[in-house]
């Protein structure tokens, strides 16, 4: 994101600290299948340094989390795993109904990284984030949707568990596929629903 003059500029024009994680490749959980790949705890740890180390707020109220792709994916995962913490979550092309079978159209899947997911059913269904929407509520929620990404039926399905649970959702829905030129477009919009959130306007969904 600082790489490229767009994403930087919105970053700096928001009204909030912004700390930004280097996850490599390792979708933000601590992986099941590499025991030494902790990168959710790595996740708990920047957060515990931005409140220890930044003049911050601790409260919910005043915390988000956010991320694209694979780290839109991971953005929600730590939210669902830390409820409370955050009163803001959100997700840029994130693959929110992940890890699972290819069983969505052609062209809709995604393939499940074992060597991070393990090639186990079970497992799949504890780290997929439509699983467990109720441990959302409360928190708002921001989702960008590129409509031509591969993940958008995915997204899709999540909003549908959301509904079906009465969890309201902000929806940005892009022309697009899942590509940064997309990413640079969806966080203007993001960082500005988060700036809502924090001013406590009451106006999201």
């Amino acid at each position: 994101l600082l790489d490229s003059p767009a994403a930087r500029s919105a970053l700096l024009a928001a009204p909030f600290h912004v700390v930004l994680p280097q996850g490599e490749d390792g979708w933000y959980i601590d992986s099941p299948a590499r025991p030494a790949d902790r990168y959710g705890a790595y996740l708990g740890e920047v957060v515990a340094w931005a409140i220890r180390s930044l003049p911050v707020s601790s409260s919910p109220a005043r915390t988000g989390i956010a991320g694209w792709s694979m780290g839109g994916y991971g953005a929600v995962r730590h939210g669902q795993a830390n409820v409370g913490r955050f009163g803001f979550v959100a997700s840029i092309i994130g693959l929110l109904d992940y890890p699972r079978a290819e069983t969505l159209p052609e062209g809709r899947n995604y393939r499940v990284v074992v060597d991070r997911f393990t090639a186990d059913p079970a497992v799949w269904i504890r780290l997929n984030p439509i699983h467990d929407v109720e441990a959302l509520r409360g928190a708002r929620l921001s989702l960008v949707l590129a409509t031509r990404g591969f993940e958008l039926v995915m997204n899709e399905n999540f909003l549908a568990a959301l509904e079906e649970k009465g969890l309201p959702a902000r929806v940005h829905r892009l022309e697009g596929g899942h590509e940064f030129s997309l990413v640079e477009r969806a966080l203007p919009l993001v960082l500005a629903d988060a700036a809502d959130f924090f001013r406590g306007s009451g106006s999201l969904p």
